[in-house]
């Protein structure tokens, strides 16, 4: 049996000694969830969509827009810039704009852009067994309904709705 140290070390373990982290941490009815980055990003691609312009539109008035702080959304901005989805005008009527037609951008290309692959288990935890047979037809399921939907579509389906609730009295 090693001896422990007093000085450096913690009650039970050897000095030097690090804990293993756990693998995945979900706080007590966390659910599923998407990080701000995500949330932040399809906004973002939402308001560039519905620009009738091909213009850029300036970081400082996106966040205007969408309430939300400039220096976040330059880190968002640029996660999906890398990913192709956006275009980044240098200059003095620089900013941003869709780098596609909104009916060729996913919700899988955007999410996978922001919040990596779009995996609910960990790919060791897969298995063969049925556990892992369920959650990967959950995981193709989700996909699958990601890649479906598109920019687009998301702001013709939004637009229907609204136009569906609205009523005059």
């Amino acid at each position: 049996m090693r001896r422990l140290r007093k000085k450096g070390g913690v009650a039970g373990r050897p000095a030097g000694v690090r804990p293993r982290a756990p693998a995945v941490v979900l706080k007590s009815g966390s659910g599923l969830a998407v990080t701000t980055k995500g949330r932040y990003g399809l906004r973002l691609m939402i308001e560039l969509a519905r620009q009738a312009s091909a213009q850029a539109v300036t970081l400082g008035d996106l966040a205007r827009r969408l309430k939300v702080s400039e220096k976040y959304l330059w880190h968002v901005a640029r996660l999906l810039a890398a990913a192709k989805l956006l275009q980044a005008e240098r200059g003095a009527h620089g900013g941003y704009r869709l780098a596609r037609v909104p009916e060729n951008i996913t919700m899988l290309e955007m999410v996978e852009a922001l919040e990596g692959p779009c995996q609910l288990v960990p790919a060791a935890e897969h298995g063969q067994g049925p556990a892992g047979f369920a959650w990967r037809e959950v995981e193709t399921a989700l996909r699958q309904k990601l890649q479906s939907l598109r920019l687009r579509a998301i702001l013709d389906l939004h637009a229907a709705h609204a136009g569906a609730l609205s009523y005059v009295i």
